[in-house]
């Protein structure tokens, strides 16, 4: 018996996106993986797998063969420690390297300045001077070797694993210029021991070249590791809303804990200017929450006895109690990091095309930078030319760009979307809100404010009250929104309720039972009409008028006879218009789903301005009407239609499956939020649209990000390799090689950190 499972891990030791499919590969090819995702970004790993087949040791194990650490995945504290070690690990690098790289500069090219230089060392001296000179750029060499040696040990790790990465290419580049330049330095003291000349030699050194391809890449290095921690700014921001410590009311005392300690019922106290330790409905007290950080809405909210408090919003004023519903990782913002997180950590589809080309690209680079060599060392001028001309080609080319081009983006976006209250769950429900052409909305909650009440009595043959008397006596025990709408109703006006006998409910058609000893039924027209009752040409006519000024009718019978109709009424949210025309200007088609008569359903849809509307749809059947607009069915033709879904509930979960993205409102339920592909905190249908908007925009940066990665590589690789140098002179020395790489992965990292401000 198969047994599936999904776990995260963390890995260390990548440097580029060869690295991340090289981990890849390698986990992929355990017997009962099923499917394994890499992130560069977050160096973590999430793989689906056969817990029979499979364990962790055999992962680590696994992992470690192919040159590169894992552990058991363990969650961030609100500002990573190995983020920040790293950083500065590599700004230490930085100072050093820089330092030599300087005084090297001074060595090199201090006399095209005048600058003075002791004639002992001088290049043109006579004697050992040029010898020296040459030594005393090996000696500053030397310790940005030392201080860079990671390089040079990742890379060679790299290929004893057979999987060549960006530190292969700058440890070869580095390590072919440091040989040259020890193979120029013998040759100089073979010269000198001869009598021969040996000037020449002076401008054949490439020690320069080394120390300038280290530091420059340590260079990029850092200002890279700064600008990711950036992309991640709004999962740090997120994890540190949760306070550390928490006030708690036990054994009648209050005493302060940590907030990791909280359990579920505990009376928390909350203080004026406090943040909210978990999630936790007030017992007594109140006040204004700011729950900007979470719902993205400016407005402090008023809270009382009852009401729910978020953890990690801020109590404004007031003071309050609450009992502890979901603490730890369970709350409100532990689930909404998690989330952002994940999504960070998905990919869309194009981003495997990238990754399988860096799969191949470091073992393709090394091949031209040979050929490369080879070639100008045949027919070019010198053997220094061809060395020049091979390390710039190793160096120019490093695939960091391609494996940061697509999850910088996907980060920066999901992250400015959880700064709206938009949560999207995937990478690829990005990809699929650009493709979509669709949008299917659910009525009730979603269109309009969910909240039903009773707006029209129109009694036959008895009172108004009988009416509501019975009519709130059988739908006291059902559970639907229609149903509690008019329980409340009838409590507003001090009517009884009475008992209910062998009650019955059809889902989506009406409910049935016995009171006071007489069968009583209600439900729309085609239930009531199941039943066996008949009804009137005047009563058809006033369901038709309920139903042509948006309001829902109910009918209700007794003894198989119609006693009246209840007309409810849902008012739109004030948001659903802006939404609607957002969808229409971003050349979306909107359809409305709805289990409604026809006649309500199209006052709704005209009201909110929808296009098209199908109606008297029950629950069971609204993923079949997904499937149809999928394949064009609904249409009246065969073109495939990418369809988003926005519902909130239980009968919303199969279609919100169903359609290639479901949208669900935060206010629905468990269910319907886990078959959605993006959650709406505020539960407000613009965020909808600006979900679309910032799908386009994240896909936008990628296609940039990509363009930028693949256009760099494509047209540099042949100026390093001396391709325009016959014709027009122009070639990249190492030098130069090494600060345009090092640019390159800037330029991916930085364009992303522009959707971190983006307005939707």
């Amino acid at each position: 018996m198969t047994t599936k499972t999904t776990k995260k891990y963390s890995i260390g030791g990548m440097s580029c996106a060869a690295c991340q499919a090289a981990v890849e590969k390698a986990v992929c090819a355990i017997n009962g993986t099923e499917e394994v995702s890499v992130s560069l970004m977050t160096n973590s790993m999430t793989v689906t797998f056969d817990e029979n087949l499979i364990n962790d040791e055999i992962i680590f194990k696994t992992v470690s063969d192919a040159g590169y650490s894992a552990g058991v995945w363990v969650k961030r504290t609100s500002d990573s420690e190995d983020d920040a070690k790293n950083y500065r690990s590599m700004l230490k690098r930085l100072v050093v390297s820089a330092v030599f790289a300087i005084l090297m500069m001074y060595i090199t090219m201090g006399h095209m300045l005048s600058l003075p230089l002791p004639s002992f060392m001088s290049p043109h001296g006579d004697g050992l001077a040029p010898i020296i000179y040459a030594a005393a750029q090996l000696v500053l060499t030397v310790p940005v070797i030392i201080i860079n040696r990671s390089y040079f040990i990742d890379g060679l790790a790299a290929v004893r694993h057979k999987s060549a990465n960006m530190n292969t290419l700058v440890a070869t580049g580095a390590a072919a210029s440091l040989i040259y330049g020890i193979y120029i330095l013998i040759l100089m003291f073979i010269g000198f021991s001869t009598g021969d000349d040996i000037h020449h030699y002076t401008e054949q050194l490439y020690f320069e070249s080394v120390t300038m391809i280290l530091t420059l890449i340590t260079l990029g290095r850092t200002l890279e590791s700064r600008a990711r921690r950036h992309t991640s700014d709004a999962v740090r921001k997120l994890m540190a809303l949760t306070p550390k410590t928490a006030e708690v009311i036990r054994n009648g005392e209050i005493i302060t804990v940590n907030s990791d300690e909280l359990e579920i019922g505990d009376r928390v106290v909350i203080r004026s200017g406090s943040a909210i330790p978990c999630d936790g409905v007030i017992c007594s007290g109140g006040g204004s929450a700011d729950e900007s950080l979470i719902t993205g809405e400016s407005v402090p909210v008023q809270k009382e006895s009852g009401d729910t408090l978020i953890c990690g919003t801020i109590l404004t004023s007031g003071y309050a109690e609450i009992e502890a519903v979901h603490v730890g990782e369970n709350t409100t913002v532990s689930k909404i990091t998690q989330l952002v997180e994940d999504a960070a950590s998905s990919k869309v589809p194009i981003q495997k095309l990238a990754e399988k080309i860096s799969g191949v690209f470091v073992p393709i680079v090394c091949s031209i930078a040979l050929i490369s060599f080879v070639l100008w060392a045949i027919f070019g001028d010198s053997l220094h030319q061809a060395v020049g001309f091979g390390i710039s080609v190793l160096v120019i080319s490093c695939p960091c760009a391609l494996g940061l081009a697509t999850p910088t983006a996907v980060m920066c976006g999901v992250g400015r979307g959880a700064s709206y209250g938009i949560l999207i769950k995937s990478a690829e429900a990005i990809d699929v809100l650009v493709k979509s052409s669709v949008v299917v909305l659910d009525k009730t909650g979603t269109i309009t404010e969910g909240k039903m009440s009773v707006s029209d009595k129109y009694p036959v043959g008895c009172s108004e009250v009988k009416l509501l008397n019975v009519a709130a006596s059988l739908e006291s025990m059902s559970e639907h929104p229609i149903g509690a709408a008019i329980v409340a109703n009838a409590e507003e006006s001090g009517i009884n309720i009475v008992a209910v006998d062998n009650f019955r409910q059809t889902f989506g058609g009406g409910v049935s039972g016995v009171v006071d000893g007489k069968s009583i039924c209600g439900g729309n027209a085609d239930f009531i009409e199941k039943c066996g009752i008949q009804i009137s040409e005047e009563l058809h006519a006033k369901l038709t008028e309920f139903a042509a000024d948006g309001k829902t009718p109910v009918i209700f019978a007794e003894e198989q006879k119609v006693i009246g109709i209840i007309a409810l009424a849902d008012k739109i949210k004030p948001s659903s218009c802006n939404a609607v025309r957002d969808f229409t200007s971003l050349g979306l088609d909107t359809v409305m789903l709805t289990g409604d008569c026809e006649e309500t359903a199209r006052a709704i849809a005209k009201e909110a301005g929808i296009s098209k509307v199908i109606s008297g749809v029950k629950p069971d059947e609204k993923a079949s009407y997904i499937e149809k607009i999928m394949t064009g069915e609904f249409y009246s033709d065969s073109d495939r239609r990418y369809v988003v879904m926005i519902g909130d509930g239980v009968n919303d979960a199969p279609a919100l499956a169903m359609a290639d993205c479901g949208i669900a409102v935060a206010h629905g339920t468990d269910i319907a939020i886990e078959s959605a592909g993006v959650v709406l905190v505020k539960s407000d249908l613009t965020d909808a649209a600006r979900a679309v908007k910032l799908s386009h925009a994240v896909m936008r940066n990628i296609s940039q990000n990509l363009a930028w990665a693949f256009g760099y590589n494509i047209l540099c690789i042949p100026v390093a390799a001396g391709v325009l140098f016959p014709a027009f002179g122009i070639a990249l020395t190492p030098m130069i090689a090494a600060a345009a790489m090092s640019l390159s992965s800037i330029c991916v990292v930085g364009n992303a950190l522009r959707l971190r401000s983006l307005n939707l």
